[in-house]
């Protein structure tokens, strides 16, 4: 390290530098950020010469740090959060507001509104901005600090976050009545024309799984249409385009109805879980702290009930 002068270096470089540690790679850092590749190296090397020691072992196969570079990484996330907090109290964070929020598409529809309902109660002047995308989007865009905090249906682990369980669903396999026989066996499964969400939902990867545990491989399948949101599945099925696993959640309403019918299939329904997440060591301002709050006591009712 070098003595008896001024450090120089910028936070562009500590973001570099935190991005290639938490993705441990940096063609995936240089994404997260926008930047080239060459940048985020350049940004490092420059880390490197100033401080005079070198932070990552560039000798190992795998991406790794030296004790210097663990010593920088504490110092430098230490410095993002504090300011972070000092961004949030200049801004009123520490009082009702506006609060950015992306979620899936079955939280952002089924979930969401009783968690603003009960954060309004507590903090009647807190307004939410709420961004719709897939859950695997969700996530980046946390990561990114594009948002304050997201509500999504998977787990992509990242040392950067933390996620809090919030409420479960159900996977089942839809279908309008009389386009399909009461109940199917794999061989069904096959025969019959699907509608599917988009690669990257949640729900989507939840019954992949699902298929693949009973042997059968997606391009096995007679895909007819590809949609974006649940509700376009729901459209599509309620149309007659074809079958579809969806949330339980999402056709509440077509099930008492009886516009939409459970169609019985091995390995079903299929359990799935929610997760509000935020960056970890990041003050919370109070309306994401009364957000935290609606979420586990929604939990908690679903525990209770179920």
């Amino acid at each position: 390290m070098k003595k008896n002068r001024d450090l120089n270096f910028d936070l562009k470089q500590i973001r570099s530098f935190l991005a290639a540690v938490e993705e441990q790679n940096f063609t995936r850092a240089s994404r997260r950020l926008g930047v080239g590749q060459a940048t985020i190296s350049h940004h490092i090397i420059l880390l490197e010469k100033e401080l005079g020691v070198s932070l990552i072992r560039r000798s190992s196969k795998e991406f790794a740090l030296t004790p210097e570079g663990e010593l920088f990484r504490e110092y430098s996330a230490g410095v993002l959060a504090g300011l972070d907090a000092v961004r949030q109290q200049f801004s009123g964070g520490t009082e009702p507001g506006v609060v950015k929020i992306a979620a899936s598409t079955i939280p952002s529809t089924y979930i969401m509104p009783a968690l603003i309902r009960g954060v309004r109660e507590r903090l009647p002047g807190v307004m939410f901005n709420m961004q719709v995308a897939d859950s695997r989007e969700v996530i980046e865009m946390v990561k990114e600090k594009r948002v304050d905090a997201g509500i999504a249906g998977r787990i992509i682990r990242n040392v950067s976050l933390r996620y809090h369980r919030i409420f479960s669903d159900e996977i089942v396999l839809i279908a309008k009545k009389g386009a399909c026989p009461d109940s199917l066996d794999v061989a069904g499964i096959r025969k019959m024309p699907f509608v599917f969400r988009a690669k990257g939902s949640g729900t989507r990867e939840g019954y992949e799984k699902a298929l693949q545990r009973l042997g059968i491989k997606v391009s096995e399948l007679q895909i007819v249409l590809e949609c974006t949101t649940s509700e376009s599945v729901k459209e599509a099925v309620l149309a007659g385009a074809g079958i579809a696993f969806m949330s339980r959640l999402a056709i509440a309403r077509e099930l008492k109805t009886g516009s939409l019918r459970m169609v019985s299939a091995p390995g079903l329904p299929v359990r799935r879980d929610f997760y509000l997440l935020h960056l970890k060591g990041r003050k919370l301002s109070a309306p994401l702290e009364a957000l935290v709050d609606e979420c586990a006591k929604l939990e908690q009712a679903q525990s209770h009930g179920s």
